[in-house]
C-alpha cells in the first residue's frame, strides 16, 4: 500500500472512532448529571465540639439565632419540623430522614410555592459532623434539585447562614 492509500484508510478510521458514541444507560447519565451539577455541598471547619455543632442544628431555641426567625421541632426519625422567616406568611416544612448524635442529621427540604413561583418540591439536606483535633468539621450537602437556578439560590443563602452560625458558635 502507498503512503497516500494508508493516509486515506487512517483518517477514514480515525473519523469513524470519533463518530461512534457508546451511550451510557439513562440513569448513569442523570446520577452523574444531578451528582455533578445539582447537588450544593458546603464545608466548614470549627473550632468547638461535634454535639455542639449538632446541637445548633436541632435545638429550636439555638436554631433561631443564626437561621429561621421561628422554629418547631420534633428531632427524631420520622419527626417533622417547621421554620418562618419574618416576611413570609408559608413556612418551610421538612421530616427528619437520620438523626445520629452527633454525626449526621438528614432532613426533607421544602420550601413554600411562593419561593419557586415554577413550583415548589421537596429537596435533601444531609449534615455530617466530623470530629477533628481541636474541632468539628461539617459538611452539608443538599440534594434533589430540578433546576440550576433553585440550586444556586440555595447555595447563596446556605452560604450566608453558615456564615450566621460561624459567628453565633464562635460567640458562645
Amino acid at each position: 500500500m502507498n503512503y497516500r492509500k494508508a493516509t486515506v484508510v487512517m483518517a477514514s478510521v480515525l473519523v469513524g472512532v470519533a463518530l461512534v458514541r457508546v451511550p451510557l444507560p439513562a440513569s448513569s447519565q442523570q446520577g452523574a448529571f444531578v451528582e455533578a451539577e445539582l447537588l450544593v455541598r458546603l464545608t466548614m471547619e470549627l473550632p468547638v465540639e461535634a454535639e455542639v455543632m449538632f446541637d445548633a442544628w436541632t435545638t429550636a431555641e439555638q436554631l433561631v439565632q443564626w437561621f429561621p426567625g421561628s422554629a418547631e421541632m420534633t428531632v427524631t426519625e420520622g419527626g417533622e419540623y417547621r421554620f418562618g422567616w419574618d416576611g413570609w406568611e408559608e413556612e418551610w416544612v421538612g421530616t427528619y430522614i437520620e438523626v445520629d448524635r452527633p454525626e449526621r442529621l438528614v432532613f426533607t427540604w421544602q420550601p413554600p410555592a411562593a419561593v419557586f413561583p415554577d413550583g415548589a418540591y421537596e429537596t435533601t439536606v444531609a449534615l455530617s459532623f466530623e470530629d477533628l483535633e481541636g474541632g468539628t468539621r461539617m459538611t452539608l450537602e443538599h440534594s434533589g434539585f430540578q433546576g440550576g437556578g433553585e440550586m444556586e439560590s440555595h447555595k447563596a443563602a446556605w452560604s450566608g447562614y453558615l456564615y450566621n452560625l460561624r459567628a453565633y458558635l464562635l460567640q458562645r
